[in-house]
């Protein structure tokens, strides 16, 4: 009887112990975006009194970034270490870090799923499918394609551009994006440069509303091909292309084997002068 009481008080203690541990582990998370708030805030206040200098806009955005690798990595470890208990799942669920994580960590949370229950929902389904889509689009596949809508109407396939002869760079954008419209005169100076010399830009908008889609592409002076659903994140093509963030680039060759992703600013331009004599 004693020995009874004693392993029932153990598996309580135990029990507590790794709740605890779970909330300790989430809280780190917590902690983490608190400070990553904070500097968005800063950024904002910085720009709404003018005094957002370029060397503070740098010093910023360099922060911001290293805070999101702090976010990602801290998620990552609090899935992969609680992923079968129901509070993490629903964290699993909820945030939207988890679309954010790099194929390697959604693997390693993905080896320590037991629970066939939280196998079945549609979270656990989706993220799997985004996995098998971020392997199917890493660089040194053949491009997947798609069809989508023009902003006259018409519908096209990315293969009308693709496998043509010319590198392709399809770019995953947003009205709404305000990283996406500070880098668009680089791209724009890009198509000028190289336009006519076997290349060509296919952009793709995630905008919800199609009035700003085409509002968007008239101020930023994009005079390449443009695509769109119109779903914000549950567009077909941002889903086939496992896009995490934008603005997002997925550079093709003129075999339609998929070069290389993620490339903006003078990585872009230096990849391009590689490959475009």
């Amino acid at each position: 009887m004693k020995k009874t009481i004693y392993l029932i008080a153990l598996i309580l203690l135990t029990v507590a112990c790794n709740k605890n541990t779970e909330q300790s582990d989430y809280q780190a998370c917590v902690n983490l975006e608190e400070q990553y708030k904070q500097l968005v805030a800063k950024y904002e206040q910085a720009e709404a009194d003018s005094t957002l200098t370029p060397e503070l806009e740098t010093t910023l955005e360099q922060q911001a970034d290293s805070l999101e690798t702090e976010i990602k990595a801290a998620y990552a470890r609090f899935f992969e270490k609680h992923i079968n208990a129901p509070f993490a799942q629903q964290i699993f669920a909820e945030t939207k870090w988890t679309r954010r994580l790099s194929l390697e960590q959604l693997e390693a949370i993905f080896n320590q799923v037991k629970d066939p229950v939280f196998q079945a929902t549609d979270i656990y389904k989706q993220t799997a499918e985004r996995v098998h889509n971020m392997k199917a689009s890493l660089p040194g596949n053949p491009y997947l394609d798609f069809t989508s809508e023009t902003p006259s109407g018409q519908m096209v396939a990315l293969s009308e551009y693709v496998g043509k002869g010319k590198y392709v760079l399809l770019d995953f954008w947003a009205s709404w994006c305000p990283p996406c419209r500070a880098e668009m005169p680089h791209l724009v100076e890009l198509y000028q440069q190289y336009k006519d010399r076997n290349f060509e830009i296919v952009g793709y908008s995630l905008d919800q509303d199609s009035d700003a889609w085409t509002k968007g592409i008239e101020q930023l002076e994009m005079t390449w091909p443009q695509l769109s659903d119109c779903a914000y994140w549950n567009s077909p093509a941002a889903k086939l292309y496992a896009v995490q963030g934008i603005p997002c680039t997925v550079l093709i060759g003129p075999d339609g084997i998929i070069i290389e992703r993620e490339l903006d600013g003078e990585e872009l331009a230096k990849k391009l002068a590689e490959l475009i004599p």
